[in-house]
């Protein structure tokens, strides 16, 4: 565990070395998404679990805007108070670990590699299309709005310029999958997001 007061330095090296869980203490909530957000502008960042601790002396939970409820969490406390150790230990132990690999099905997607397996077949995919896979795969045929999509994947607002680029990366994913067994698997929900189908392969 390396404690910091100034994130200049993990900054820095966040290219190169990565932790299983980033805590985020001692800062209000839009400090802390904008450091989150920094640290996940590295690709490999993105899998790690953030904790955001939020001072007892605070009223009600602030949701960061970055905030991933499949992964990140949020406790109320001082850093150093039981509650908040407990959190700590426990996220820290599943830790990126368990986010190497996304498992949905009949799929197996390795975001930091950009590698979706299925049956033996492995398809190739970029940095950005891994990204919604991933973000779809954990959401597995549900429905994932586009505006999350972007919000996840870019840290933005669904405008037209976003809504068209994921709109385009969407149309490679479908391109890559179309002669395998998952050809069908990416639906468009219309008006809503998109949705990952893994019934349909299996």
């Amino acid at each position: 565990m390396d404690l910091c007061s100034d994130a200049a330095g993990p900054l820095a090296a966040a290219a190169e070395r990565v932790y299983d869980l980033l805590v985020l203490a001692g800062m209000d909530v839009e400090e802390q998404q904008d450091l989150a957000g920094r640290f996940q502008q590295h690709r490999r960042w993105r899998l790690v679990p953030v904790l955001y601790v939020m001072a007892a002396s605070v009223p009600g939970f602030a949701i960061p805007a970055g905030y991933r409820p499949e992964m990140d969490g949020l406790v109320r406390g001082s850093f150093d108070s039981p509650a908040v150790e407990r959190r700590i230990r426990a996220m820290a132990r599943e830790g990126i670990s368990e986010a190497d690999m996304v498992v949905a099905g009949p799929f197996e997607l390795d975001p930091v590699r950009g590698r979706l397996r299925l049956n033996g077949i492995e398809i190739l995919l970029t940095g950005r299309e891994a990204e919604i896979v991933a973000i779809l795969l954990a959401h597995s045929n549900r429905t994932v709005s586009a505006g999350e999509i972007i919000e996840r994947g870019w840290g933005a607002g669904a405008d037209p310029r976003y809504l068209q680029i994921l709109r385009r990366h969407v149309s490679n994913i479908r391109r890559k999958l179309e002669q395998t067994p998952a050809a069908r698997s990416v639906r468009t929900v219309r008006g809503n997001g998109y949705r990952f189908d893994t019934r349909i392969a299996s």
